[in-house]
């Protein structure tokens, strides 16, 4: 395995050298004249501002143009453009961010991801808030690699940052962009920006974004699966220059998401385990794959019938604030502070909550939350000619009141019923830290960084396990006489802290080439599963203290990287890495609370090694070319999943060995002077593997390309554009998750969620 990293490494840095081509995540400037003309693009990932080209981090940042010519309208789309990430649906659970391999699937109140996912540099707690529509954005930013000392927990595989664009005083201006699309694809932007005075502005933004579900409903369905998403959002931003030092942004915004999340299938339609049962020892199973050979409409169609009609009615809005002084020519001052909240009100359908081939399983689930966060960052910068310094304080708090209720009806008693749930009020997480980063120029051409992040969490829960049968219709569910099992006491409380920190050097070989190597550590702190600890009073559903805690989550990352603007057109990126992860937080489906309910544990350790090469060439003024291929050697170094099961050397999910993008965009100049630009984009996946614990199984996803084409006519002003597009030219069906249950085969056993099918239509635009 060292020689064939060794041989790989080579090979790629030599293919890189002579001409692998063009990074993906760098925009195309409309400004460069020729093809030796690179644009700069300024990330915030270091928190004050830097070029993306001499920025000693593995980034991706992706404009707003972009966005739209590749037709990214959420965050599931960005896994087409940035290397090494994965972002995939989990029903009504929200989003599931993957950075090189590592990721979380606990989405509950109590839950933490591996992955930030930030609105202008906030932090938004909630997957379920987090699939809102991309709209009148500056750019998005994806940062791989731990992010423990600028942005603390929960960062260790990373984050996606959205930058929402600011208003501008110098201007009065206008946009309009829209999508009509099949499956019911109607999207549409509309965007002003207003000078109200000569040192003040406000832009407002409204975005509607609707589509039907890709999925083909039972012969014998009664109920709407559309829409399958519904959003409608609003944003409002106003800029003040205070003074010549001081500046304030201000932003308030609403959305509803109202979307039905239709996205699984039943695992039969992908694998065949009929007569197969769980392992009792050794390393897990693979199912077999019969998907090949079936049509995109037989792996999309649905064998069962909805038992009641699924609602989704849920919401988020938010204000933030960010003040801006330049105390003096060499220190200034940031204050971020955000009030946000998310209210969530579904009925779902339980697994297969209908008529699945003759079998009947009737179940509902009935969530209703509310969701509070409140977070507040004060930063300090100071700069001079051998050095910059940035440090502040951080702290956070969200507080969340939810019911979650498992409604099912009991076999042989006719109109007689049972729930099981867990009705939680509060669930309250808070996390204060204090930190410091700095670089130190130690000589014209050698700069050392050095950072440190001291984070105190506090995690607490009050609420109760519920076990109750009545005589009732099973919606609209509340306690009453005849309830005949007594509560369970819910509660828990953690406290964890941890200092994570930072070392790194720059090397600036030549003006236009970097070589950086960094090492430094993540941390997501520990919690609790559901359940009450053996012993305590009111516990009626008792779990051991393994089962109820969980420790935090650590890594140590190693990393080495070289970022070239060379003068013929081509800008190359290339990072080495290796992450050694302790205590691995993972979640699974286990009977250790009275009934099945959601465990997060502690996997052990795993081990990530890789290496991504991002390239873009300019061509020639019309030509241009992005390409990107990552190597990924994700796995478990140990994970004693029961006494008898240890997973050991399997694949971290969601982990391909090799992937590769490659998108490609020339101009055809026509005599009037407008244009039409030509775009391709193919992405190439290795196969990769989704565990499923409950079964002690692996699902496989085989190797699969998707190509994406767009053809833009651009007229001579530039006022306005017309472009169709067609995703996914192959139709290609591949799996973003799986899942089996221990009581597979039977019919309830399995769920599979799909990505996208092949979509097509036109999108069209205006400024003014």
């Amino acid at each position: 395995m060292k020689h064939l990293k060794k041989t790989l490494l080579s090979t790629i840095i030599t293919g890189s050298s002579m001409s692998l081509l063009a990074t993906a995540p760098i925009t195309f400037a409309e400004e460069t004249d020729t093809a030796k003309n690179m644009e700069v693009i300024i990330v915030s990932s270091t928190r004050t501002g830097t070029d993306l080209a001499s920025t000693s981090a593995a980034v991706t940042a992706i404009s707003n143009k972009t966005l739209i010519d590749a037709g990214v309208s959420d965050p599931t789309n960005l896994q087409d453009i940035a290397p090494n990430l994965s972002i995939d649906r989990a029903g009504s659970s929200g989003i599931q961010i993957t950075i090189r391999g590592v990721s979380s699937t606990d989405n509950t109140e109590k839950g933490d991801p591996s992955a930030s996912f930030l609105q202008d540099g906030i932090y938004i707690a909630r997957p379920q808030a987090q699939e809102v529509s991309f709209f009148d954005l500056d750019q998005v930013e994806v940062l791989r690699g731990p992010q423990g000392t600028l942005y603390g927990r929960n960062a260790t595989a990373g984050l996606v940052n959205l930058i929402s664009a600011k208003p501008t005083i110098d201007d009065t201006y206008g946009s309009f962009d829209a999508t009509l699309g099949d499956y019911g694809r109607r999207q549409a932007t509309l965007m002003m920006n207003l000078p109200i005075s000569d040192t003040a502005a406000l832009r407002g933004a409204i975005n509607v974004d609707k589509r039907d579900t890709f999925l083909n409903e039972h012969p014998d369905e009664q109920y709407d699966i559309n829409p399958d998403k519904d959003n409608v959002s609003v944003r409002l931003s106003g800029l003040f220059e205070l003074s010549d030092d001081v500046s304030l942004l201000v932003r308030a915004d609403h959305s509803t998401i109202k979307g039905l999340y239709n996205n699984t299938v039943s695992l039969t339609n992908f694998y065949d385990f009929a007569g197969t049962s769980i392992p009792e020892s050794g390393r897990g199973q693979d199912f077999n794959y019969i998907a090949d050979g079936k049509s995109s409409d037989a792996l999309r169609t649905r064998n069962w019938a909805d038992i009641a009609q699924k609602t989704v009615d849920n919401s988020t809005w938010g204000v933030m604030a960010e003040l801006e002084w330049a105390i003096s020519d060499n220190i200034e001052m940031t204050y971020l502070g955000s009030y946000r909240q998310f209210d969530r009100k579904e009925l779902n359908i339980t697994g297969f909550g209908g008529i699945i081939d003759g079998e009947a399983d009737t179940g509902l689930q009935e969530f209703v939350g509310n969701y509070k966060q409140l977070s507040n960052e004060l930063r300090f910068t100071y700069s001079n000619d051998i050095m910059n310094l940035q440090g502040g304080f951080y702290s956070f708090e969200e507080e969340s009141g939810v019911s979650f209720l498992i409604l099912n009806s009991l076999e042989g008693f006719a109109g007689e019923f049972s729930v099981f749930g867990f009705p939680q009020d509060p669930t309250i997480s808070k996390s204060d830290a204090i930190f410091a980063q700095g670089t130190f120029n130690v000589a014209d051409d050698v700069r050392l960084i050095a950072g440190a992040r001291y984070t105190q969490d506090e995690k607490s829960r009050q609420g109760n396990t519920i076990f109750h049968q009545f005589r009732d219709e099973p919606i609209n569910y509340t306690p009453g006489p005849d309830n005949n099992i007594p509560d369970s006491k819910n509660d828990a409380k953690v406290n964890y802290s941890e200092t994570t920190w930072k070392l790194g050097a720059e090397y600036d070989i030549e003006d236009n080439i970097l070589l950086y190597g960094t090492i430094s550590t993540g941390y997501k702190a520990g919690g609790f599963n559901d359940g009450c600890l053996e012993g305590s009073a009111n516990c009626n559903s008792p779990v051991t203290p393994e089962f109820l805690y969980y420790n935090p989550e650590t890594l140590t990352a190693y990393e080495l990287g070289l970022k070239m603007d060379l003068d013929n057109g081509l800008r190359t990126f290339i990072s080495v890495f290796n992450y050694d992860y302790e205590d691995l937080q993972l979640s699974t489906i286990k009977n250790v609370c009275g009934d099945d309910c959601q465990v997060t544990t502690n996997a052990g350790a795993a081990d990530v090694t890789g290496i991504e090469v991002e390239n873009r060439y300019y061509i020639t003024e019309n030509d241009k070319l992005d390409f990107s291929i990552t190597w990924l050697d994700a796995e478990y170094t140990d994970w004693q999943l029961n006494p008898t099961v240890n997973l050991k050397g399997e694949k971290l999910n969601r982990s391909p060995e090799f992937t590769a993008n490659l998108r490609y965009q020339h101009i055809f100049e026509l005599d009037s002077g407008a244009d039409f630009t030509l775009e391709i984009a193919s992405r190439y996946s290795d196969e990769y593997v989704l565990f499923s614990e409950g079964a002690i199984a692996n699902f496989v996803q085989p190797a699969f390309h998707k190509t994406d084409m767009s053809v833009t006519f651009n007229p001579v002003d530039r006022e306005w554009y017309i472009q169709g597009y067609v995703k996914n030219i192959e139709d290609e069906i591949t799996l973003s998750n799986a899942d089996l249950a221990r009581d597979f085969p039977s019919a309830a056993g399995g769920e599979a969620s799909l990505s996208d099918p092949r979509t097509m239509g036109i999108r069209f635009g205006l400024e003014f």
